[in-house]
């Protein structure tokens, strides 16, 4: 995939497996992608990482990371950055499936350019 100059995208949202035992942490890889351009800025990105219960809607994690391309957390044009989904917000879900979600969002002022995806469901097993 070739990603223009001045875009931002998220490529992938991937968990190491489908199935979690409830009360434990999923870690979830977010691969996400500046265009040459942009990156060379050193402009400022966000990337948040949503986690939400569909079997019985409602949210059950938000994380969010905010900087500079180039910085610890996106040192390349095309980096992954890892979120963990606390152990503490599975518990009791047993039987749920989850649905991981990434946005991304390039640039503090216009113009601003954003994506998105979808991780698989996962599901929680007791």
């Amino acid at each position: 995939m070739t990603i223009a100059a001045n875009d931002v995208d998220v490529i992938s949202v991937q968990t190491a497996q489908l199935n979690f035992p409830a009360g434990t942490a999923i870690p979830v890889n977010v691969e996400v992608e500046a265009g040459t351009a942009l990156f060379a800025t050193g402009g400022h990105y966000q990337v948040r990482l949503t986690a939400t219960d569909t079997t019985n809607p409602l949210l059950l994690d938000q994380q969010q990371i905010d900087g500079s391309y180039g910085d610890i957390h996106w040192p390349t044009p095309n980096s992954t950055i890892t979120f963990t989904v606390p152990s503490t917000a599975t518990t009791s879900h047993a039987g749920d499936k989850i649905l991981p979600r990434a946005v991304v969002f390039g640039n503090r002022v216009a113009p601003f350019d954003a994506s998105s995806a979808d991780g698989e469901l996962v599901l929680l097993t007791p």
